[in-house]
């Protein structure tokens, strides 16, 4: 049963991703449209849409799930034209407040990421797609920082975002970027991308050659037909000289997502 479901998944994704541009349900919010040319008035409603009232006390929306208590703020706002429409793609930030009332803090505590992309319909913004409103990012009880977002271009009419993350243990320091997309009405994880290593904390002074590998990820050209195109990464920091000046990055129709190519792990190192 299990695997008949994973199959029929699959299919479904495939069959979204084979079209040059999915059918997406559009349900109406509360938003006033008039909202997105007042930062203040957005946030606020759009807050109030998918997370409920303001708790003056925590200074974030509140929402209380089946098993958690969320405290949840603005975090990242871009605007993008697709299908001729203005298209709003908004992330939004927080944690899961703990058993003491607080947030977690330590170094496997993930925050929490809420993801919805907007687009006016009459005097009201439409919802186009949305995540769970609870995806694990993150550490130390938070999300990376707004500067670490980006929404770029992924195929025709379709954008995504681009998180990135790093992590040391060890004098070794790991990083990459997070690829985050619609397929249908749904916002999914479309995979991590591996663009960065460095052993800063563990070179020098007898300890060893200190390396830097460093990459980032920027949006490729693609077909006018391909709703996820290729990504590009390219070299922005290398003690490698022979290390390639870019590499570039396909979707895997079998994985559905954005995968590490050889090229690149061997750029960096691994």
């Amino acid at each position: 049963m299990v695997r008949t479901t994973f199959l029929w998944l699959s299919l479904c994704l495939s069959m979204a991703l084979a079209s040059p541009m999915p059918a997406r349900a559009e349900v109406l919010t509360a938003i006033p449209a008039s909202a997105v040319d007042d930062a203040k008035s957005f946030w606020r409603a759009t807050m109030e849409e998918f997370y409920g009232r303001y708790d003056n006390r925590r200074k974030c929306w509140v929402a209380n799930g089946s098993s958690e208590t969320l405290c949840m703020r603005p975090h990242h706002l871009s605007e993008v034209v697709e299908n001729g429409a203005r298209t709003f793609y908004v992330a939004m930030g927080g944690y899961a407040v703990s058993a003491e009332g607080g947030r977690a803090d330590c170094h496997a505590c993930p925050g929490k990421l809420g993801l919805v992309i907007l687009r006016p319909e009459g005097n009201r913004l439409a919802l186009v797609a949305r995540n769970n409103l609870a995806v694990d990012a993150g550490s130390w009880g938070q999300v990376p920082t707004e500067e670490w977002f980006r929404v770029v271009q992924l195929g025709r009419d379709n954008h995504g975002w681009l998180m990135e993350f790093y992590y040391t243990g060890q004098g070794y320091t790991e990083g990459g970027v997070n690829v985050f997309g619609a397929i249908g009405d749904r916002v999914v994880d479309l995979g991590f991308i591996s663009t960065h290593s460095d052993n800063a904390g563990t070179c020098g002074d007898g300890l060893g050659v200190c390396y830097t590998h460093s990459y980032e990820i920027l949006a490729g050209s693609s077909d006018a037909d391909v709703r996820f195109g290729d990504l590009i990464a390219r070299n922005v920091e290398n003690t490698d000289p022979d290390a390639p000046g870019s590499v570039r990055i396909e979707f895997s129709e079998d994985e559905l997502k954005y995968v590490t190519p050889p090229a690149l792990s061997e750029a960096l190192g691994n």
